[in-house]
């Protein structure tokens, strides 16, 4: 449809056609200097010592479980409120997914993580990792986390691929970027088109810790190495002087072709100058919905600290009371789209979802679950004009109005 907003969109200037374009004329697309260059940028920017390029969110999550030495006799907790990867990761690993209700923020409930590292504890069978999840692009409570860290000895994954430029501030006034705290063992960001900066698909792994980098590398390439010091194998590694054989390497474990391309990373680069002005159209832009909706009693918001968080704003949701409306969501969305307006739902709780299904213990999610009955994502990305605000909440007003 001509005219239609999207959810959420892509910005590509020309000055990242220029950098892509410049790659492919130069010698490597692809395993050459510039992922690193990206990956240097982006530890730059978040304040991290490492930086680990890959594939895609889902497949830096999986790197990250790797590294965290997951395995089919572990078990693992993740927010109910997520993108199924948060999980999966685990899963393709063969470990056991428990799954933690949210807060109002929509991030993962503290008492609710604690009561299932408890209960894991007693059985025997203690956590080997938690994955909280900056949702929306609101970051989680980091203290309270780093606490349970501290008490439970688990590795702690943050899967900020919804947060990449947010913050937090400390009970001492300290402000930490997203991958900056070093209570956190690895930060995993999403490089997706609707995200704050895209390589078209694209992740990324930030660590302080050298031992995980090296990991992650080691087994985002296949379990393969190069490096004569590691060499198992030293009579074919090396010839009868003592010089490694030239075309010599070695798979020493099972790893992945998950590497980005010199493309991918050459439009991440350009894409990250811009990282900043981003966000901080996306939340002026989630401001005009508070401030436009105010008014609206079926309309409420998610709880934003904004003293505490600088919400990075990946998706701009709204809570709409579809039973008071007499509504159902689905002719709402269905309705707007008519009227040229995307919406999405952002999401579907995982343990809701039929593969994990058959795979609980009677946890609860009374808060996932309701929060769900009304999510509802709105149009947030830098390339909204001001009339395009102005039809996305003239046609929700017009069509509660009519409910």
């Amino acid at each position: 449809m001509e005219n239609f907003i999207p959810y959420g969109h892509q910005n590509i200037t020309e000055e990242d056609i220029e950098a892509v374009s410049k790659v492919l004329k130069a010698n490597y697309i692809t395993q050459g200097p510039v992922v690193e260059e990206f990956e240097k940028a982006v530890c730059e920017k978040t304040g991290s010592n490492y930086g680990v390029c890959c594939t895609n969110g889902t497949s830096a999550l999986h790197l990250a479980m790797i590294a965290a030495g997951v395995n089919q006799n572990d078990r693992i907790i993740a927010p109910a409120i997520t993108f199924c990867a948060s999980a999966n990761c685990a899963r393709f690993l063969g470990a056991e997914v428990l799954f933690a209700d949210i807060e109002d923020s929509i991030t993962m409930s503290v008492e609710s993580c604690r009561a299932l590292l408890e209960k894991s504890k007693a059985e025997g069978k203690p956590v080997k990792a938690v994955v909280t999840v900056d949702m929306a692009g609101y970051i989680c409570d980091m203290e309270a986390f780093a606490k349970l860290k501290d008490e439970f000895g688990f590795v702690w994954v943050e899967d900020s691929c919804h947060a990449i430029g947010g913050s937090w501030t400390a009970s001492d006034g300290k402000v930490y970027k997203v991958g900056e705290y070093k209570k956190v063992d690895m930060t995993v960001f999403s490089f997706h088109p609707v995200k704050h900066i895209t390589t078209g698909e694209g992740g990324m792994i930030i660590t302080h810790s050298e031992k995980y980098a090296k990991s992650l590398r080691f087994y985002r390439s296949h379990g393969m190495t190069k490096v004569p010091e590691l060499f198992q194998c030293k009579e074919e590694a090396f010839d009868k002087n003592g010089l490694v054989n030239p075309w010599y390497y070695e798979m020493q474990d099972l790893g992945f072709n998950y590497r980005m391309t010199e493309i991918q990373a050459a439009l991440g680069l350009s894409q990250l100058k811009r990282l900043e002005s981003g966000i901080a159209k996306r939340r002026e832009i989630a401001d005009y919905y508070r401030k436009e909706f105010a008014d609206c009693p079926l309309i409420s918001f998610p709880v934003v600290d904004k003293e505490k968080i600088g919400h990075a704003y990946h998706l701009a949701i709204v809570l709409i009371d579809f039973e008071k409306a007499g509504m159902t969501r689905a002719a709402f969305m269905n309705k707007l789209a008519s009227m040229g307006i995307g919406t999405q739902v952002h999401y579907i709780p995982v343990p809701m979802l039929p593969y994990y299904l058959d795979k609980l213990h009677g946890e609860k999610f009374s808060n996932a679950i309701a929060y769900y009955k009304k999510c509802l994502s709105l149009p947030c990305f830098p390339t909204l004009s001001d009339d395009d605000l102005q039809r996305v909440v003239r046609g929700i007003k017009q069509v509660l109005n009519r409910a």
